[in-house]
């Protein structure tokens, strides 16, 4: 077990940490701790991982459940940026402080400085900001974090001694393949990349996580191995197996169990129980072991969607216009660029949106749930459980799974709903939805698109290259722009794959321009009326169980998030919930946007 104290974290917070809990009475307030947490070096290299902490704002009674607004200050800084932009923002973070004491939270509004630039090492500056949660926690009941801005996100690696019955060819102990048949199971601990964001780091407080981030650069290494059966739970001599390796950088390595090869006698050594590092005492008396959160935390980023074209690809208006290409630009596209006032923009836009959201009646035209899906089923059916007036629902158009183009796409988005639900195979750059013909797109387009492709010496704008039924960036940016979609705020629970997964996150630090781009789920979250989703950062096959039912007893969506978690811990066993490599599908789950939010009563 490590120290609570950050090393070279100063002040009083500290202090209080290094000898426990004061008496009620001393308890700092958690702007006090704030105040006095940065700067904070977790690794003592006397390069502070949280650089400096500016308290702005605090809103509702000392006594109520703290929610922290960790605001990046580079936001409000920024000498590039209008001070009108700035000070629009300050106001809007103001007021939703004020939102969230109307409703029983006290908020406390934070200008965050963390660690950029060389090395890479985004998992232990997030660690840093985890450390300011937990000794904020320690002073007072903490509900939770909001992360308006641009933080690191946690790159979660998991090896698991995965049992596994399938047709192989592996090099048996002469060097030449030995055919493998489905019905004899291998052992397959090969590590790999889980979850691209895995805000389950931060939200889980008392884990083990400082044990399992690797800072890297390192090697792990990997096994499939074939005993025969029944597989020895020790291992033992191998008829055959294959090695290799995975290099990384700057992770957090969830390991359960070990294999280690020993060439010399062609044997693999198992070792089941090393495993459940990062879990708590408790955790592990589960009936599936795994982390268990202590808060909720959800991202308010615009950063990566906030790009501009060059000046030429615009017209006077700001539109998109076509370009004429130059004899030495015949193979050169539209080079884009981060715009930071845009990003204010968008931010302000958004909070504009969740203090209406939150304040406003909602019309009763808009109290219904909406689901979408292309090659994953419908979905409509597990929405039904967050509203007990939705148990009949059935209503024309709100249940597409056949035929789901773009446009169809577009005509759902129109259609009022409070809570939805998107089902596409996806990355985290688009879903994927039917082949769209190019005509009906551009209709419903309603103006320029926001992509320009090459009609002989032009770039012309255009989503033509669009027909293959990408919902992305530049889809959803063209809907906003024209002024496309009513303005009906609404909660997503989105199902495709690595819809979160920011694009770049295994090669790049968090503070790279490219890190991040035209993410696919942001793009929902800030170009469409979306206030808040739950998604994965995984392929994979699995649901949050319990969603509706949290929504619909008047919990956050940050709360449904957290359900999960405790409902896949509270199985008899792990094979009750996805088996060896399924049983920790939790972690692949994070919430963007304003967690705090619920379904209006």
């Amino acid at each position: 077990m490590w120290s609570l104290v950050p090393e070279r974290c100063r002040g009083a917070a500290c202090a209080v940490l290094a000898f426990g809990l004061l008496p009620l009475a001393a308890q700092q307030a958690v702007a006090d701790v704030v105040r006095n947490f940065a700067p904070c070096d977790v690794d003592g290299d006397g390069v502070p991982e949280v650089v400096r902490c500016e308290v702005l704002d605090e809103a509702g009674a000392a006594t109520a459940k703290a929610v922290l607004v960790l605001v990046e200050a580079r936001l409000l800084q920024d000498p590039g940026v209008p001070a009108a932009s700035i000070e629009a923002l300050r106001e809007r973070l103001r007021r939703h402080a004020a939102d969230l004491a109307a409703e029983g939270l006290r908020a406390t509004v934070v200008a965050t400085t963390l660690h950029t630039g060389p090395p890479h090492q985004d998992g232990r500056t997030l660690l840093g900001v985890r450390r300011l949660l937990r000794a904020c926690r320690e002073r007072a009941p903490l509900a939770g974090a909001v992360l308006v801005g641009h933080f690191p996100d946690a790159l979660l690696v998991r090896t698991c001694n995965w049992r596994r019955q399938e047709k192989l060819d592996l090099p048996g102990p002469d060097g030449a393949n030995v055919s493998i048949p489905e019905s004899l199971t291998n052992v397959r601990c090969v590590p790999e990349y889980v979850a691209h964001r895995c805000d389950t780091v931060l939200a889980d407080l008392d884990g083990g996580w400082e044990s399992v981030y690797v800072p890297g650069p390192a090697v792990l290494p990997s096994v499939t191995a074939v005993f025969g059966d029944p597989v020895p739970d020790a291992g033992g001599p191998c008829l055959a197996k294959q090695q290799g390796e995975l290099h990384v950088v700057d992770v957090f390595h969830v390991r359960d169990g070990t294999a280690i090869v020993d060439a010399a006698s062609f044997s693999v050594a198992l070792d089941p129980d090393d495993r459940d590092h990062e879990c708590t005492a408790g955790d592990r008396t589960l009936g599936n072991p795994l982390a268990q959160l202590e808060i909720a935390v959800s991202r308010i980023d615009a950063r990566g969607v906030a790009r501009l074209p060059e000046a030429r690809a615009l017209d006077e208006q700001g539109r998109p216009r076509a370009v004429d290409l130059a004899a030495d630009e015949q193979a050169k596209g539209i080079r884009w660029h981060a715009d930071p006032a845009f990003e204010l923009q968008l931010l302000v836009d958004y909070f504009d949106r969740n203090h209406t959201f939150r304040t406003q009646p909602l019309p009763d035209a808009q109290r219904k749930p909406a689901s979408i899906s292309w090659g994953l089923g419908a979905g409509l059916a597990s929405l039904r459980a967050a509203d007990p007036g939705w148990q009949q629902f059935a209503e024309s158009g709100y249940d597409e799974n056949e035929h789901s183009s773009l446009v169809a796409l577009v005509q759902w988005l129109q259609r009022p709903a409070v809570l939805r639900t998107l089902r596409a195979h996806s990355d985290g750059r688009f879903a994927q939805f039917e082949r769209t013909d190019a005509k009906e797109l551009a209709a419903a387009l309603g103006g320029p698109a926001w992509n320009w492709r090459r009609e002989g010496q032009q770039l012309v704008p255009s989503l033509a290259d669009h027909q293959n039924g990408h919902a992305d960036w530049f889809f959803y940016r063209t809907l906003w722009q024209n002024h496309v979609l009513p303005d009906y705020p609404y909660l997503l629970l989105h199902m495709g794959c690595e819809a979160i997964s920011p694009p770049g996150a295994v090669e790049l630090p968090y503070d790279d321009a490219k890190y991040g781009a035209c993410q696919h789920a942001e793009s929902m979250l800030f170009f469409t009326p979306c206030l808040a989703l739950l998604g994965r950062a995984k392929v994979f096959y699995d649901e949050p169980r319990g969603f509706g039912e949290v929504l619909a007893a008047g919990g956050t969506i940050g709360d449904a998030w957290r359900r999960y978690f405790a409902i896949e811990g509270a199985a008899s066993s792990w094979g009750e919930v996805g088996g060896d490599i399924g049983r920790k599908r939790a972690y692949f789950w994070s919430v963007l946007g304003d967690w705090t939010l619920r379904l209006p009563r």
